[in-house]
């Protein structure tokens, strides 16, 4: 096991986050930024990190979790207006990884599209980001007009709201629909861009957002790839000191190249502090071998689980990039 620590924004800095979270936590700790304001709960499967507080239980045991390995479950509201395009929400790195991706990242980058066609991607930047519209790519998603009450879990309610904020010619489909078929039906709809240009969300709507999913073992630092992809990841070798952060914040300003401009809502990091991995990080950087903290789904689902499935050996085949201003497919770089 590796020993973690997970952090969170605080008023004064949203981004960075430097807050201590309790994790595995019965009830959820407060969260406020300039821009947002709520609760927010994070769960890790066989957590073995700091402030540890139960085995999360609550969370694991209910109906569609079990798979999962991890999960970060937000309820709040956005105190300015933004509309439903510019917020994105995804991971976000301080320092370039280029130089060192580890062989399969670009079969890596065509599971996450496959995984969230929304996703949007720039490895090769000095700040690397993967960033997906938020309410497309969240795994639950409730929204409503009243402070819902608390539950471990997000129930997926969000189609009704969703046809009552837009302000255009074709409204989301109907609601009534079983929780897999709304799910479903919303990631499709809000797919479309202008779609979620005419959506705007803004203090009078709560959000309840639930990201999870059972690719990614912190504890142990490993990825698994789906079928058709197939890979697996022993990410701690590939570390390069980096904490893997989580953010929900604004798009860019047109005109930018550096997706990490624009407000930041709110982030989760989740910080190795575990000496033995310290030890081997300073030993690779003594022989110039250290590799960057990871590029894996750690963004994105597909449907409503997003759990992970059984590993296979790497494959030979060679895979590809697709670049995050053209949308273009090359070669894998050396």
């Amino acid at each position: 096991m590796v020993r973690l620590r997970v952090l969170i924004s605080t008023p004064e800095k949203p981004y960075p986050p430097t807050q201590l979270l309790p994790v595995n936590l019965a009830t959820p700790t407060s969260i406020k930024t300039p821009g947002f304001e709520g609760e927010i709960s994070v769960w890790v499967k066989d957590y073995a990190g700091d402030e540890k507080r139960g085995e999360g239980e609550e969370y694991f045991g209910q109906e569609g979790r079990g798979g999962m390995t991890y999960a970060i479950v937000t309820r709040g509201r956005f105190l300015d207006p933004v509309d439903a395009d510019d917020l994105v929400f995804g991971n976000m790195f301080e320092k370039p990884i280029k130089s060192q991706l580890p062989w399969g990242s670009s079969i890596a980058i065509k599971a996450m599209h496959f995984l969230d066609p929304t996703l949007e991607v720039d490895v090769y930047g000095e700040k690397p980001w993967a960033l997906s519209p938020t309410l497309a790519t969240f795994n639950y998603l409730s929204l409503t007009a009243k402070k819902p009450e608390y539950t471990p879990s997000i129930l997926e309610k969000s189609v009704e709201r969703l046809g009552e904020l837009y302000d255009g010619p074709s409204p989301p489909p109907g609601e009534g629909m079983a929780e897999s078929a709304e799910q479903a039906a919303r990631k499709k709809w809000l797919g479309n861009k202008d779609h979620r240009k005419a959506v705007t969300l803004d203090k009078s709507t709560w959000v309840g957002m639930e990201f999870c999913n059972g690719y990614l073992d912190f504890n142990t630092l490993s990825a698994k790839l789906p079928p058709p992809f197939n890979l697996s990841f022993p990410l701690l070798q590939y570390w390069d000191g980096q904490p893997v952060t989580y953010v929900c914040k604004k798009r860019a300003p047109p005109g930018s190249k550096d997706q990490t401009d624009g407000e930041v809502y709110f982030a989760v990091a989740f910080e190795i502090v575990d000496e033995e991995a310290k030890q081997l990080l300073a030993e690779k950087e003594g022989h110039g071998e250290a590799g960057p903290a990871a590029v894996v789904p750690t963004t994105g689902s597909k449907g409503a689980n997003g759990d992970g499935r059984k590993e296979d050996e790497d494959s030979d085949e060679e895979g590809t990039f697709e670049d995050a201003e053209t949308g273009d497919l090359s070669d894998d770089v050396d």
